[in-house]
């Protein structure tokens, strides 16, 4: 790819729109400071039509990680999912509660595409019970907040579909790769012969 991978400034508007209304304006301009110089205007001045680049999306969220979490990676997770809820209007709401949370899930590359200018590869398996997703080619899958953050959004997702709190799992991940499991409904991972 020519140019570096890109996203798009809906989660940067969602994220400030979450920090603002659950945290205040102090603690926006905290997660600001934490970012590198070049990157707060895509937190404090988010255009949600814009592409930034992932690196911005990154650092901001290690600044949440750092300053509203505090470290702490359920915290973490609880910001991610609720921008997921925030980020997620009420018509697509609706629709998710009508459809399957593996045909969700076998949209994950389709719906990467609309947000996300890059050359990762996204693979999935799904069926009624459980999806697993393959990532590759994605560099920022070597960091822990990065991979933590497909996690939380991936449960969320999956939640807005069923109602339930699915298990997710990383099964395994490298410098540039990651498969996540994530089961949706209970019973036995083995097929009946």
């Amino acid at each position: 790819m020519a140019e570096p991978p890109l996203v798009k400034g809906v989660w940067f508007v969602t994220a400030r729109r979450h920090l603002l209304e659950e945290h205040g304006a102090t603690k926006l301009a905290e997660v600001a400071r934490s970012m590198a110089d070049a990157h707060r205007t895509a937190l404090l001045e988010p255009m949600a039509s814009t592409w930034y680049p992932e690196d911005a999306f990154q650092d901001a969220l290690h600044a949440v990680m750092q300053e509203v979490a505090h470290h702490d990676l359920l915290a973490f997770s609880n910001f991610i999912e609720a921008c997921t809820v925030l980020g997620v209007n009420t018509f697509f709401r609706v629709l998710l509660r009508i459809t399957s949370p593996a045909f969700l899930m076998r949209q994950m590359p389709a719906l990467g595409r609309q947000y996300r200018k890059n050359d990762w590869e996204c693979e999935v398996q799904a069926d009624e019970r459980r999806a697993v997703l393959r990532w590759r080619a994605c560099p920022y899958l070597a960091d822990r907040t990065y991979r933590l953050y497909v996690v939380a959004m991936l449960v969320m997702c999956s939640e807005l579909c069923t109602g339930k709190r699915p298990q997710c799992d990383v099964l395994a991940h490298g410098r540039d790769s990651m498969t996540v499991q994530v089961v949706y409904r209970s019973g036995s991972i083995l097929t009946p012969r």
